[in-house]
Protein backbone atom coordinates (compact mmCIF):
# COMPACT_ATOMS: atom_id res chain seq x y z
CA UNK A 1 0.00 0.00 0.00
CA UNK A 2 1.34 3.54 -1.44
CA UNK A 3 1.83 5.72 1.75
CA UNK A 4 3.80 8.55 0.22
CA UNK A 5 2.61 11.84 0.02
CA UNK A 6 -0.60 12.40 -1.67
CA UNK A 7 -0.87 14.65 -5.15
CA UNK A 8 -2.22 17.69 -3.32
CA UNK A 9 1.21 17.58 -1.20
CA UNK A 10 2.97 17.13 -4.69
CA UNK A 11 1.42 19.74 -6.34
CA UNK A 12 3.58 22.33 -5.20
CA UNK A 13 7.25 20.69 -6.16
CA UNK A 14 8.55 19.99 -9.16
CA UNK A 15 9.15 16.47 -11.03
CA UNK A 16 12.59 16.21 -10.24
CA UNK A 17 12.29 16.35 -6.71
CA UNK A 18 9.98 13.68 -6.62
CA UNK A 19 10.83 10.11 -5.82
CA UNK A 20 10.56 6.78 -7.62
CA UNK A 21 7.88 5.95 -5.65
CA UNK A 22 6.06 8.92 -6.03
CA UNK A 23 6.05 8.95 -9.72
CA UNK A 24 5.57 4.92 -10.09
CA UNK A 25 1.89 5.31 -7.87
CA UNK A 26 0.71 8.42 -9.63
CA UNK A 27 1.66 7.16 -13.11
CA UNK A 28 -0.15 3.66 -12.31
CA UNK A 29 -3.20 5.56 -10.49
CA UNK A 30 -3.31 7.72 -13.70
CA UNK A 31 -3.17 5.44 -16.13
CA UNK A 32 -6.04 3.57 -14.57
CA UNK A 33 -8.24 6.87 -14.84
CA UNK A 34 -6.69 8.23 -17.59
CA UNK A 35 -10.61 8.03 -19.44
CA UNK A 36 -11.55 9.85 -16.85
CA UNK A 37 -9.11 12.78 -16.89
CA UNK A 38 -9.47 16.15 -17.66
CA UNK A 39 -6.81 18.22 -20.16
CA UNK A 40 -5.13 18.84 -17.30
CA UNK A 41 -5.09 15.81 -15.85
CA UNK A 42 -3.66 14.10 -19.19
CA UNK A 43 -1.01 16.65 -19.18
CA UNK A 44 0.47 15.94 -15.81
CA UNK A 45 0.48 12.40 -16.58
CA UNK A 46 2.60 12.82 -19.70
CA UNK A 47 4.70 15.23 -17.92
CA UNK A 48 5.56 12.16 -15.11
CA UNK A 49 5.95 9.15 -18.05
CA UNK A 50 8.97 11.92 -19.51
CA UNK A 51 10.32 12.50 -15.82
CA UNK A 52 9.94 8.51 -15.54
CA UNK A 53 11.74 7.80 -18.53
CA UNK A 54 14.35 10.61 -18.42
CA UNK A 55 15.38 8.80 -14.76
CA UNK A 56 15.61 5.28 -16.63
CA UNK A 57 17.84 6.77 -19.26
CA UNK A 58 19.92 8.57 -16.32
CA UNK A 59 20.12 5.13 -14.46
CA UNK A 60 21.30 3.09 -17.44
CA UNK A 61 24.36 4.87 -17.51
CA UNK A 62 26.81 3.73 -15.13
CA UNK A 63 29.97 6.62 -14.07
CA UNK A 64 32.30 3.60 -14.97
CA UNK A 65 30.96 3.74 -18.65
CA UNK A 66 31.67 7.18 -19.05
CA UNK A 67 35.51 6.33 -18.56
Amino acid sequence: MYTGRNLDELSMIPLSEWDLEELSYHHYMMAQMSPLMNQQGVSLHQDLIHEIEGRKHQYQHHPSDLS
